[in-house]
Order: structure tokens, then sequence, then C-alpha cells
């Protein structure tokens, strides 16, 4: 069967979409098949006019392409402006010679179809990536809240495993400490010399851990406070002698300044010069460590610890402040400690604004060096010359231990008038173990000593009795430490006759020092604690506090200011009775004067901002802000309806928000709140108005934190 070349070629002409280019014409003149042509709305004659809006540059390179090879195989796609929209069309370009001139002949194809489906593939695609990013950062959010969680519950445990091991270790060693006045078996003191150390190591080791834990995570905080310099040399030269004299060595003491009182946190410095002397000890074996501090300018003062013991080689200088660093000791065949003590250090330190260095030679000795700017309490220091001062002191353990015999510790008669006038003692601790250290101490110093098991029989017998002295476990049953002191704290206050005799009241705990109680800016004393002890106490800081606080002097200061106290709650009473019978006359010109008056003063206060809460939670702030501010509406709708209870409880749930973004000052404001509406059950008059500021200080908070939202924002 023969083709008809003609009908065909008139078939393929009339009735399949082409485009004919003609190169060598200006501009490229265009022809177009009827079938193509019928589908744009006007002439076309160039290829501009096809493609309208969705010109391409593809189209006059593909057709550069072919007229340059003629052979080859050209295709590609290429959208047109056609009456139905965007229209997708494949090509594919052949080269043909007629009359002497070349032209360019397009074979196009109809796939908007098909493109439009790649093009819903392609959405598909990135959508479903999307959705799995989206879900890959809920994933990671979600574990990085199980790691939070599992933080906050490391943390409550090391804090708890730090009081339950601190208390059986001030048991162990300071039972030890008693028995080896005593004993005079050698074989009996060599194995209690080993327990005592095993404790006091084991003690130091509790501590680095803790420390350790809480700087990784940056939850240390500094509480800068005014405390005697000298006194805390003294403090950790005693802490520390004990564990030197188990090795036959000495250490000394020198400071060379002019002044004692100083501002800073003793605490952390402490811990400090305890760790560099127990690293120190561990690597001597003969002579001894020796703590020099000098006052180089007015605030500037420089600590150095010096030992004389096998020195560091220079290639382990290096590494000694890395974490779990442990270096060999000619003296000992395993390692002592965690290897955190030195980086525990360098971290505090530079927390408290100095840097650490370390020098040392091998066969000599090794210094460890930093300065701290101690700031100066101008209202405590007293005028004294500039004459320097010196304390140079080297004694052991056995000199001391009968130093302290003779001059502190008088011998306990069975003369009852005597007993009657020494100090009378209340002590509370729910360890029978912790009573009997502490309770044997006090009467090897002659004291009275009263024992109780709980916070409860604590208060009561404080009531029954008039104590010089009261200490105070802060974990216990019933009343805790805190709450017992801040009731004999109002009791105190008021002058009542169980009072009269006290002098000073001690904490004494496991939990760490009162950074751990006391929110950040409020003063030591807030809990009402004149001093904290840290277990394991010693007898020599009983010794101090109860030398440094005795005397009538005392009793007689004590005296005159219940005395005083008394006076001025007259007075107040009096002064508060008559502005309320001024306050009823002229009520609404008092309510607008204390508005004014309180705008500048709460303006004045040091209220947080966004970048006090914690990393962890700014995440909430939104949700916190919206919570707030309802929070703040329904107070004042309470106040309006007297309702007590209702604000009792909306308060503390706000507290308990604002403690969990570190708010402090927030949760100073709504404990007013609490305690105002539990000293007035009725809200009458004058107590509305004290609740009506209080929430005016809180909503000034609020806009304070929001203020420091936008300044972030607009930082950013």
């Amino acid at each position: 069967m023969s083709l008809n070349n003609n009908a065909l070629a008139n078939e393929l002409v009339n009735k399949t979409l082409w485009w004919r280019y003609s190169s060598f014409e200006e501009k490229g003149a265009l022809l177009l098949s009827s079938p193509l042509k019928r589908l744009f709305s006007s002439a076309i004659t160039q290829l501009e006019d096809m493609t309208g809006c969705y010109t391409t540059p593809i189209i006059q390179i593909k057709i550069q392409e072919i007229l340059a090879n003629p052979e080859a195989d050209v295709r590609f796609i290429a959208s047109y402006d056609t009456r139905h929209g965007k229209s997708s069309f494949q090509h594919q370009l052949n080269v043909y010679t007629e009359s002497g001139q070349r032209y360019v002949l397009a074979h196009c194809m109809d796939v908007t179809e098909m493109v439009a489906l790649e093009r819903e593939i392609v959405d598909a695609q990135g959508r479903l990536s999307l959705t799995q990013l989206v879900e890959r950062q809920t994933f990671l959010e979600a574990q990085n809240r199980i790691i939070k969680e599992s933080y906050q519950k490391q943390s409550r445990f090391l804090a708890m495993l730090s009081h339950e091991l601190r208390s059986p270790l001030l048991g162990i060693s300071s039972l030890v400490q008693r028995l080896r006045v005593k004993q005079t078996d050698e074989k009996v003191l060599t194995a209690l010399k080993a327990i005592h150390i095993t404790a006091e190591q084991s003690t130091f080791l509790v501590n680095d851990i803790l420390t350790y834990s809480q700087t990784e995570y940056d939850e240390i905080t500094l509480h800068p406070m005014t405390f005697s310099l000298k006194e805390i040399l003294q403090n950790v030269k005693q802490l520390t002698r004990s564990i030197a004299a188990d090795k036959g060595l000495m250490v000394s003491l020198i400071y060379l300044g002019d002044r004692d009182q100083v501002v800073g946190d003793s605490v952390r410095l402490s811990q400090v010069l305890i760790n560099l002397i127990v690293n120190s000890i561990k690597f001597t074996q003969y002579g001894g460590v020796t703590i020099e501090v000098a006052q180089k300018e007015k605030n500037r003062f420089s600590f150095k610890v010096t030992d004389s013991g096998e020195g560091i080689a220079n290639d382990q200088l290096e590494r000694i402040f890395e974490p779990y660093a442990q270096l060999e000791s000619m003296g000992s065949t395993q390692n002592i400690g965690s290897g955190l003590g030195l980086l525990v250090v360098k971290k505090l330190v530079a927390l408290m604004g100095g840097e650490i260095s370390v020098t040392s030679t091998l066969g000599v000795g090794t210094s460890f060096n930093f300065d701290l700017f101690l700031d100066e309490n101008q209202k405590s220091i007293k005028d004294v010359s500039v004459e320097q001062k010196m304390i140079l002191e080297s004694t052991t353990l056995e000199e001391a231990s009968i130093k302290n015999s003779i001059e502190h510790v008088k011998p306990l008669k069975n003369n009852h008038s005597e007993v009657l006038n020494a100090f009378h003692v209340l002590i509370a601790d729910d360890s029978k173990i912790n009573l009997m250290v502490l309770g044997g101490y006090l009467q090897e110093l002659n004291c009275l000593v009263v024992e109780a098991k709980n916070g409860r029989e604590a208060w009561d017998l404080f009531l029954e009795n008039t104590f010089d002295y009261v200490f105070l476990d802060i974990q216990m049953p019933f009343l805790d430490g805190i709450e017992v002191s801040q009731k004999i704290k109002e009791c105190v206050d008021t002058g009542c006759s169980a009072a009269k005799n006290l002098k000073k009241v001690f904490a004494v705990t496991a939990g760490g020092d009162e950074s751990n109680f006391t929110l950040e800016g409020e003063p030591v004393d807030s809990n009402g604690f004149d001093h904290w002890f840290v277990k394991p106490v010693s007898k020599a800081q009983i010794i101090n506090v109860l030398q440094t606080s005795s005397g009538v002097s005392n009793a007689k200061t004590q005296n005159s200011k219940i005395k005083n106290t008394k006076t001025q709650k007259r007075v107040k009473k009096q002064s508060e009775k008559s502005s309320s019978q001024a306050a009823r006359q002229s009520k609404n010109v008092n309510k607008a004067s204390r508005v004014k008056n309180s705008v500048s003063d709460v303006a004045n206060e040091p209220w947080e901002g966004i970048d006090d809460v914690p990393k962890q939670f700014q995440g909430l702030i939104d949700d916190f802000l919206l919570d707030l501010n309802n929070g703040i509406m329904d107070l004042k709708k309470m106040i309006q309806e007297k309702d007590a209870q209702g604000l009792s409880k909306k308060a503390h749930y706000l507290k308990g928000n604002c403690m969990l973004l570190q708010l402090n000052g927030m949760v100073t404001t709504l404990r007013k709140i609490e305690k105002t509406v539990q000293e007035n059950q009725y809200l009458v008059d004058n107590v509305e108005d004290k609740l009506t500021f209080i929430v005016e200080k809180l909503q000034f908070g609020l806009k304070s934190l929001e203020k420091s939202i936008t300044i972030r924002h607009n930082a950013v």
C-alpha cells in the first residue's frame, strides 16, 4: 500500500500544533498553524506575543542550539499565555531549507495537565518535607523537655543526697574527734585517724560534686554580704588543719591588711580556699601549707596558697583545672577525690570576678594565686590606722586542742550554781546522732542543753523556757527550722518573756548555705537566723560564735532592743490609729495621695526583666504574662468583693508561677498580699486600700517586665 505524501502533509499542516520561526527576517517572523493560532485571542507575529507574561529565554537558546547543529534532537517545555490561561507545551525543533532560507520548525504537544501534576507532586514533596521538619522539631522539643525534667530531678536528688550524706558525716567526724581526745591506745588512735580522714575527704567530695553540678547548668548565684575576712580565714584554717595534722603537717595563716569588714560571698570564698588547701595537703609529705592574704589596694585583695609538696611538672600544669584530672602522688598508692576540686575552684573564682593562676617547681612546692575585689562596708567600719597588721599563726591539731582546752573549755563540775550560770541552749534536730554530737560539744563547754526532735517540739520548748542560744536544723518534721526561727523573731519583736535572755539563733543544715534558702537580693537574716552552720560543724566553730556573741553587754543590748521594740510598736499603733481616723475623714483625698506617692516609690524598685528569667523558661513568658494579667484583674475584683479566701489562694497561685520564673520582686509583693490577708481576715476599708496599693505595685512590675521584652525585640 502506497503512502499519499500530499494528503499526509496537508493533514499535519492543518490539524497539528506547530510554529515556524524565520531567523533571517527582522525580529524573527513567526508563522503558526491554524489549531495553534486558535488558542490565542490576538494576532501572533513574534515569540513574545505567544509567551506574554511567561516570557523565558529558553526558546531563543534552543533555537540557536538547533541552528548550530541541525542534526541534534532538541526538546524543551515552555508556557504560553493563551485564551485558557497558562498552557504548557513540549517542543521538538527541526531545521529545514526553503528557497535558500533556513527555518526552524517546532512541533508542539500540550502537556499542561502533566506539568500541573508534576508541580503538585513537587508541592506535595515540599509539604511532606515541612511536615517532617515540624515533626522533627516537635520530637526535639519533647526530648529537650525530658532532659530538663531529668536535670531538675537530678538537682533535687543531689540536694537530697547532699543532705543525707552530710548528716552522717557530721556524726562520724565529730564523734571520732571526741573519742581521739580521750583515747591513749596507739592502735585505736590509728584506726580513728583513718576514719577521720575518710570522713573529711567524703565531706569535701560531696561539696565538690554538688558545686560542679550547679556550675555546669549556671545555677550558682553569688550572695554578697558583709563579713569579717579575718574570721573567715580563721574558720578555713580551723577546718583544714585537722587534715594536715593527720599527716604531721602545719597550716599557717598570714593576713597583711588594714581592713577586716568586707563585702562578698564568704561561703564561696571559703570553699575556694578549703579546696586549694586540701589539694595542697594531698600532695605534701613534709612541711605544710601557707595561706597568705594581702590587701593590695583599697578594695583589691590577693590570695595565695603555697605548699612545700612534690610540685607539678610543666606538661601537667595545663590540665590540672580540667574536669576529672588527677595527678599521681608519691605519698599514696591511689588518687584521692573526684578530680573536680580545682575545676570548681576555677569556676568559683571566675564567678567572683577573679582569675586563678598556678606556679610550681618540682621538689619545691606549688603556689595558687588569685585576686578579688571585696568592697568596703561603710556602715560597719570604724576608723582604723593605716598601720599594717600581721597575723601569723602556725598550729597543729594537737597544739590547738591543748590551747582550746586551757583557754576556752572550763572543766564540768557537779556544781549546781555553775550550771545555772552557764548558757541555756536549745538544740533541735530530727537526727539522734546530730543531737548527740552537738549536745556533747555544748555540754563540754558547760552549757545547759535542752534537745528537741522536731520543729513543733522546739517551738513549745522555747515558749516554756528562757534560752540564751537556739540551734535549729532546717529540715525537720511538723515545723522546719526557718518557720521556727521566724516565730522566734516575732516573739522577740513583740517582747514576749520567753525571748528576754535570747542572744542569737543559729541555723544548722546539711542542705547548703543560706543562699539555698534566701531569695536573691534579700538579706541573710531575712530567715531570722544570726548565723548559718553547714554540717559537719566543728567544736571550734561553736566556740567562736559563742565567744563572739556572749557577755553581759550583749544581753543588756538585747533587752534594750526588746524594750525599744515595744515602745516603737506602741508609737506605731497610736500613729496607725490616728491615721485611720484621719483617713475616714478624708478618704478620697488620702487615697489619691497614696496612689501618687506610690508611683514614684514603686518606679524605684528593682523589678526583674526578661533577662532575669532562666533561659529554659523564657518560652513560657507569653502564657505567663497573659495569666498574670488575668490574675491581677481577679485580685482587684476579689478586693472589691472582700473575698479574703479567694485573694489568698490566687496570690499563692501567682506566687508559685513567679518563683518558677525567678521574678523575686513579684514574689515578694505577692507574699505581702498573702500576709496582709492572713493578718486581716475581714477586709475593712483601710485593709482594702492597702491591698489595692500592693496590687498596683504588682501591676507596675508586670509593665516593667513587658517593657523589657519590647526592648529586647526592638534590639533584635
